[in-house]
C-alpha cells in the first residue's frame, strides 16, 4: 500500500465561483425566511409542517437529510480502507428501509403523534411509559443526536479546510453559522421544502464530478489498469462487489474473513440495529404526510433512490482518488503524516473542476451539509421541547412559547454538536461506533408494532442493555487484552453484533415478561388508532367488534410486495456497478431482473384500496 503522503493541492476559485455560492446561501435563507411565520405559529407546524406534505417532497427530504457532506468522504475512502464491499455496512439495510415502507410507514401517520418518541404516550401506561418518555428525549436528543452532527461538521470542516485552508474552529463556526440562518426560524416547513432543491443540486453535482474525473482519467479502463499498477494484488478486491478474501490492511479482527461479515451484515444488522421500524428524523417526515398513501409512498420512493441513485457516482470518484492521490494524508497533532483517504473525494473535485462548476460543486456540499444539520436540528429538538420540556417542565403555554422554546432547543443543540466536532477525527469510524451502540435495540421496535405484550420497561431494558453490551465488549472481549503483542485489531462492528445482540434479546425479553404489561384499555385503544393487524395481537383484536381487516398491514400480499422491492432495488444497485465495472452483459441481465420484479409490483400495489 502507498506511504501516507500530503498532496500541494490549491483551490483556483475565482469571482464566478464565489458568486455562485453567495446565490446559493442567498437563495436557501430567503426560503427559510419566506416560510418563518408559517413554521412559528405552533409547534405542529414547526415539527411536522401542519401534516400536509405530498410524498414527492417528503421522500426527497428523507434522501437530502441522509445525503450529508459526510457521506461522499466517507464512502469514496472505503475505497482505500476497505474496497467496494465495505459498502454493504449500509447496502445490507435495504430490507430495513424497503420492508418499512409497507409494515411502517402507515402506522406513523395513523398514530397521530408529533414526534417517533411520543409513541410512548399512547402505546405504553405507569411510571415506566413516563421514564421512557423524558429519557429518550435527553439521550437520542443531546449525545446521540449531536455525535450524527459532530460526523458531519468534521467532513464539512475537512472541504473547507482544503479548499481555503483554513482552522478547524474557523470552518466549524461558519458551517455553524450559515445552517443556523435559516433552520431555527422556519422549522421543519424550511427544512423539507429546502432538501428538496438541495437533493437535486448535491445529487446532480455528484453525478458530474463522477463523469469529469472519469474523463479526465481517459475513461474507466485506464482507471482500473492504474489501480492495478499501484495496488498490486489489492486492485482486484478493491473493486469487488461481492467479498473477497482480499489482501487489504484488516479492519477486524483476523479471526474472521470478508466472506463472514457480509454474512453478519446480510443475517444480522438490518433487523437488529437503529431506528428499524423508521424511527427518527424519518418518522418525523411520514408523521408529517398528508395521507397514508403520501407516507407510504415518500418512505419507498426514499428507498430506492437512497440505494439505487446516490452511491455509484461517489465509490467511482473514490476508485479515480485512489490512482490520482495515493497514500493522500494529513498531519495529525503530533506532527505526523497519517493517511486519510477521505480526503481523496475532496482533492479530485478541486483538481479538476474549472471555473464556475467548482463554486458550483462547493455548493453542492454546503446543500447536501445543510439538510442534514438543519434536519438534526430541527428533529433534536421536537425531542427536547414536545417530549421533555412540554410534559416535564412546562405542560400549559402558550404555542408562543413553545415556539420559542424550540428555537433556543435548536440553538442549543447546535453549539453541542459544533463542540463534538473537535473529539472526531474518522468519518467511518464514527459510523461504526454509534451502529454498535444501538445493535440490538432495534428488534424491540420492531415488537412494539407488532406484540402487544411488549410494554416500556422492555424498550428501556433493550437500550440500557445495548450500551451495557457495547461497553463490555470493547473492555473484555477483545484480543489486545488479554494478548498485548497480538497483531490482531480490536473487534468492531458488525462483529460485535455477535455477542450484543444475544445478550441484548435476553435481557428485553426478560424483562418483558417479569414486569406487568401495558394496561388493556390504552393497547386497545392503541389498536383502534394504529391496527397493526398480526398473531402478535389477536388476544387484544379479539376483544373488539370493529372490523379492521382490510386495513391491517401483517398480510401475505404485504410480505410478498416488500420482497419483491427489496429483490428489484437490490438487482438495480448490483446491476449498475457491474455495468460501470466490468460487464454490461452482467448489468442488462440484472436490469431484466429488477424490472420483472418492479412491473408485478406496479401490478399489486394498482390494486391497493387507500384509506
Amino acid at each position: 500500500m502507498p506511504e501516507p503522503k500530503i498532496y500541494n493541492i490549491v483551490a483556483n476559485l475565482t469571482g464566478i465561483d464565489w458568486g455562485i455560492m453567495l446565490v446559493y446561501f442567498a437563495f436557501t435563507i430567503s426560503i427559510g425566511l419566506y416560510l418563518s411565520r408559517r413554521a412559528t405559529k405552533d409547534i405542529g407546524q414547526y415539527f411536522a409542517s401542519g401534516r400536509g406534505m405530498p410524498w414527492w417532497i417528503l421522500g426527497t427530504s428523507m434522501v437530502a437529510t441522509t445525503f450529508a457532506a459526510d457521506t461522499p468522504l466517507a464512502i469514496s475512502g472505503l475505497i482505500i480502507k476497505q474496497g467496494i464491499f465495505g459498502n454493504w455496512f449500509w447496502w445490507c439495510q435495504v430490507p430495513l428501509h424497503v420492508m418499512g415502507a409497507y409494515f411502517f410507514a402507515r402506522l406513523w401517520r395513523r398514530s397521530g403523534i408529533l414526534t417517533d418518541t411520543e409513541l410512548v404516550n399512547i402505546r405504553y401506561s405507569g411510571k415506566g411509559a413516563r421514564f421512557l418518555r423524558g429519557f429518550r428525549a435527553l439521550y437520542f436528543g443531546i449525545p446521540y443526536n449531536t455525535l450524527v452532527m459532530g460526523w458531519v461538521n468534521l467532513a464539512m470542516e475537512n472541504i473547507l479546510g482544503l479548499t481555503f485552508d483554513i482552522d478547524k474552529l474557523t470552518a466549524v463556526f461558519i458551517c455553524f453559522f450559515i445552517t443556523m440562518a435559516y433552520s431555527a426560524v422556519s422549522g421543519l416547513w424550511g427544512v423539507m421544502i429546502t432538501d428538496f432543491f438541495q437533493f437535486f443540486l448535491a445529487m446532480g453535482m455528484a453525478i458530474f464530478l463522477a463523469i469529469a474525473a472519469v474523463t479526465n482519467m481517459g475513461g474507466m479502463d485506464q482507471v482500473l489498469v492504474k489501480m492495478n499498477e499501484i495496488y498490486g494484488a489489492a486492485a482486484d478486491s478493491m473493486i469487488s462487489i461481492l467479498p473477497k478474501n482480499y489482501p487489504l490492511p484488516p479492519l477486524y479482527s483476523e479471526m474472521l474473513l470478508p466472506v463472514s461479515l457480509f454474512a453478519i451484515y446480510m443475517g444480522m444488522v438490518w433487523w437488529t440495529t437503529g431506528n428499524t421500524d423508521g424511527g427518527a428524523y424519518l418518522a418525523q417526515r411520514m408523521l408529517s404526510a398528508k395521507s397514508e398513501k403520501d407516507s407510504f409512498l415518500g418512505y419507498l420512493w426514499y428507498s430506492i433512490a437512497h440505494y439505487c441513485l446516490r452511491p455509484w457516482p461517489w465509490i467511482v470518484v473514490g476508485l479515480v482518488a485512489a490512482v490520482m492521490f495515493p497514500g493522500i494524508g494529513e498531519r495529525n497533532s503530533a506532527g505526523e503524516i497519517v493517511a486519510n483517504p477521505e480526503l481523496g473525494y475532496i482533492a479530485v473535485m478541486l483538481s479538476i473542476l474549472p471555473k464556475g462548476l467548482l463554486g458550483l460543486m462547493l455548493a453542492s456540499f454546503f446543500a447536501a451539509y445543510m439538510s442534514t444539520i438543519s434536519t438534526q436540528l430541527n428533529w433534536g429538538a421536537s425531542y427536547l421541547v414536545n417530549d421533555f420540556y412540554k410534559p416535564f417542565i412546562k405542560k400549559n403555554a402558550s404555542d408562543r412559547h413553545y415556539v420559542i422554546a424550540s428555537i433556543c432547543s435548536t440553538i442549543l443543540i447546535g453549539v453541542i454538536g459544533a463542540v463534538v466536532t473537535f473529539f472526531l477525527t474518522d468519518i467511518f469510524t464514527a459510523w461504526l461506533i454509534l451502529s454498535a451502540v444501538n445493535a440490538g435495540i432495534g428488534v424491540v421496535y420492531i415488537a412494539r408494532w407488532y406484540w402487544w405484550r411488549v410494554n416500556a420497561w422492555s424498550e428501556l431494558a433493550a437500550i440500557a442493555s445495548c450500551v451495557v453490551g457495547f461497553v463490555f465488549v470493547y473492555l473484555f472481549i477483545n484480543p489486545k487484552l488479554f494478548n498485548p503483542e497480538t497483531t490482531a485489531q480490536f473487534i468492531k462492528f458488525p462483529v460485535t453484533l455477535i455477542f450484543t445482540v444475544p445478550f441484548s434479546m435476553i435481557i428485553w425479553l426478560s424483562v418483558t415478561f417479569l414486569t406487568k404489561p401495558t394496561d388493556e384499555n390504552i393497547l386497545l385503544e392503541f389498536y383502534r388508532k394504529v391496527h397493526p393487524g398480526g398473531i402478535g395481537w389477536r388476544k387484544i383484536s379479539s376483544k373488539i367488534r370493529e372490523d379492521f381487516q382490510g386495513r391491517t398491514l401483517a398480510t401475505g400480499r404485504n410480505l410478498l410486495n416488500g420482497l419483491l422491492s427489496v429483490a428489484a432495488v437490490y438487482f438495480i444497485l448490483v446491476g449498475i456497478g457491474r455495468t460501470l465495472l466490468d460487464s454490461l452483459g452482467a448489468g442488462l441481465v440484472l436490469f431484466l431482473g429488477g424490472a420483472i420484479c418492479s412491473g408485478i409490483l406496479y401490478i399489486n400495489l394498482s390494486r391497493e384500496k387507500w384509506e
